[in-house]
């Protein structure tokens, strides 16, 4: 964290921390069983070559590291090294889980590299699964606690491996979507009638939904949804009980690989900070998703949004305040967008989130500062007509402009797909609104196209210049309150997969007031001026084997 000094740092492990000059006051429990007794009567656990720190127990016998900052929430918990008088924390948010006879099960913990080791290794972005290689051609991979050595079997798994020892933990590992960081693979789970062994289960906080015994939320990414109606949809994000359900998440060592802060005495690994270099608020990911890419994380808020990143703000500088979390997210951005812009098609909804995520920090990457921006356009979407939100939460100014070839003096545009790497073309679905598109489809005239279009950007939260007499060359001028950028949409009905028109000076023709109006013919003189003009082409679409649809793209 910067402006964190030394001093502040030991004030804060000193609080869990016993003196190393004075370990001759602490009594050993037992023969190298790695616990000590104090002069408080408070029991300590020698951590790995940390040092020994106080643990408590819960009700199950396991000892974990307490919260004192957080009265109520258990911390990491830490079971004795195999072999070895010490203890290391278990992997972060996890603790051991009994079968239904009590007998103890023995957690799994592979051994990870020194980071002076994990140095020489060959660099993960050399490869898109982010396998790492020594001179011995070995495999690594990166986790969020550290690098382990794998080996890929015949299936295809890659299961934990070691040089210097024969009797291997049974772990496989796999790699987070959309990073180079790997994690642990859950075990396969039993028939339903057995009950479940599997040594690591998360730790249910009071608000927490956790998958089944040795099941992980699949993140599905092969298509986007259809958005859930909004009274039926998905509001599964728990409820929290307890604004301090994320602090076991924590590592008493820095994790290599990730970005990371200290919170209280721990380090949280975190969404990467991005251009906003001084955040007042931090994201710490959960310890089984990695958010990246907008495909994986979309899916995870449509199927599993408890693995979401956790929001923490921060007063102050001192890794002792520990302020309360939460998850941003009520529901997927595609389903925002589908609730503010209710007349769009399902796979436009889609790419207009998508496209929303990729300009929040200008990175196909999700990031902090791109977080906050999403969360922020989210906001103001709920308070139409958008006051201050900033240019790229409108879909129109997100699409990208359709490529065109020059013929005959005429400008051709081939209709871009619905789904595409760029957001080409926005799709409104006339299951919508069937008023509007059944009054169109039985008089389909030039003045009723303007209605259509004008009803559907109303609805959509523009205020469109009124109506003129004059219908033919149907054209609509429109912006949205206190913003000072204008749209110009032409009209038509497109029976094609292209379209041409003949480009030229709009504003040269003499007809044009009479079509538009005065009013609108005068914001967008002053609009063309300044360069905030939107050069729109839209109408309906009449492919044959295609349903009908009303659609806009971006002509410049």
């Amino acid at each position: 964290m910067p402006g964190l000094g030394s001093d502040t740092l030991s004030t804060a492990r000193s609080a869990i921390a016993w003196p190393e000059n004075r370990l001759n006051e602490l009594t050993p429990v037992g023969e190298n069983s790695g616990l000590f007794t104090g002069p408080d009567q408070r029991t300590y656990a020698q951590l790995g070559n940390e040092g020994r720190f106080i643990v408590e127990q819960d009700r199950q016998g396991n000892y974990y590291v307490p919260l004192t900052f957080a009265p109520g929430v258990p911390g990491p918990v830490v079971t004795r090294s195999e072999g070895l008088p010490n203890w290391h924390i278990q992997r972060p948010g996890w603790q051991p889980l009994r079968a239904r006879s009590e007998t103890p099960v023995t957690a799994q913990h592979p051994a990870y590299l020194l980071p002076e080791d994990a140095n020489t290794l060959t660099r993960a972005e050399l490869s898109s699964e982010g396998i790492r290689y020594n001179k011995l051609k070995q495999t690594f991979v990166d986790t969020a606690e550290g690098t382990v050595m794998v080996r890929k079997n015949h299936l295809g798994e890659y299961r934990y491996a070691s040089a210097t020892s024969r009797d291997l933990l049974d772990l496989a590992f796999e790699q987070i979507p959309g990073t180079l960081l790997w994690r642990q693979k859950a075990q396969a789970a039993h028939a339903a009638d057995t009950p479940a062994t599997d040594p690591l289960r998360p730790v249910a906080a009071p608000d927490e939904q956790v998958p089944g015994p040795g099941k992980r939320p699949r993140l599905d990414t092969s298509k986007p949804p259809e958005p859930l109606p909004t009274a039926t949809r998905d509001t599964s994000v728990p409820t929290e009980q307890t604004p301090y359900f994320w602090l076991p998440w924590g590592h008493l060592n820095k994790p290599p690989v990730v970005e990371s802060i200290q919170l209280g005495w721990f380090h949280y690994p975190i969404v990467p900070i991005g251009s906003n270099r001084t955040p007042k608020v931090y994201f710490v990911q959960h310890p089984d998703f990695a958010p990246a890419g907008f495909d994986a994380f979309e899916t995870m808020l449509r199927t599993a949004p408890s693995l979401q990143p956790v929001a923490t703000f921060r007063i102050g500088n001192d890794p002792g305040e520990v302020h309360p979390g939460k998850r941003f997210f009520e529901e997927p951005i595609a389903q925002s967008v589908a609730n503010t812009f209710p007349d769009f098609s399902a796979p436009t909804a889609w790419a207009v989130a998508k496209k929303l995520y990729e300009l929040a920090d200008n990175s196909a990457v999700i990031t902090g500062t791109g977080l906050v921006n999403i969360q922020a356009v989210l906001h103001q979407w709920k308070q139409k007509p958008f006051p201050t939100a900033p240019a790229y939460a409108d879909p129109l100014n997100m699409l990208a402009v359709a490529p065109s070839i020059d013929a005959g003096g005429k400008k051709l545009i081939a209709m871009p797909p619905q789904i595409d790497s760029e957001l080409q073309r926005l799709t409104f679905d006339p299951q919508r609104f069937p008023v509007e598109w059944g009054h169109y489809k039985t008089y389909p005239t030039d003045l009723n196209l303007r209605r259509l279009l004008g009803a559907l950007l109303i609805r959509s939260g523009y205020d469109v210049f009124p109506l003129t007499h004059e219908h033919r060359i149907p054209t609509l001028v429109f912006r949205r309150a206190t913003h000072d950028q204008v749209y110009f949409l032409k009209l038509g009905s497109v029976e094609h997969v292209g379209l041409s028109h003949t480009p030229g000076n709009e504003l040269a023709d003499p007809g044009l007031p009479a079509r538009i109006g005065n009013d609108a013919f005068l914001a967008l003189t002053t609009a063309t001026a300044q360069n905030k003009v939107v050069w729109l082409i839209g109408g309906v679409l009449k492919v044959e084997s295609n349903p009908d649809s009303v659609f806009i793209i971006r002509e410049r």
